[in-house]
């Protein structure tokens, strides 16, 4: 049975608006993350409850963005000499397709990032992710402690003092 063009064009409208009733929440939620929220505690595969006490990165990124990619070494220096039982991080590929995933996986074998893909931009779009490079610094309490957006290389050695200052900041576990 085909329905009359007006007919289509309401079920289209009412599918719509559905369609934003139910997906707002969830956009509007990621658009507030703000410094002392609690974040959203999937990460891929990854629970970030499970790293409470343990100051959690987690680094939004893409091989064409130049920052993103000095920023990649400095990441790994810092897990590699703060060590996992101090802090976790976790580099996020944002919007790139699976294949080009596959390469920086092989290019980037032996360096101890934990690389995440997020082809369909899913997992920036829970932590409001625009623009990159795009960070979260997650406390020991859990808890967002910072939020850097778009920032440069110059900008690094910064974050890198907010990272440490963290570990002698009291968790209040």
């Amino acid at each position: 049975m085909q329905l009359p063009a007006s007919h289509k064009l309401r079920r289209s409208i009412i599918l719509t608006v559905l369609g934003c009733l139910l997906t707002a929440p969830f956009l509007q939620a990621a658009e507030k993350l703000q410094v002392g929220d609690l974040p959203p505690q999937k990460l891929g595969f990854a629970k970030l409850s499970d790293y409470q006490g343990k100051i959690v990165i987690v680094s939004f990124w893409a091989s064409w963005c130049a920052p993103c990619r000095k920023e990649m070494d400095v990441l790994a220096s810092i897990q590699k000499h703060a060590t996992r039982e101090r802090v976790v991080i976790f580099s996020v590929n944002w919007k790139e397709s699976s294949d080009r995933f596959a390469e920086i996986e092989h290019a980037l074998h032996g360096i101890d990032l934990t690389l995440i893909s997020d082809e369909t931009g899913y997992l920036g779009r829970q932590y409001g992710v625009k623009a990159i490079p795009h960070m979260i610094i997650i406390g020991r309490d859990g808890r967002i402690a910072a939020i850097h957006i778009g920032y440069g290389e110059s900008e690094i050695p910064t974050l890198v003092d907010e990272i440490n200052s963290l570990w002698t900041k009291d968790p209040d576990l």
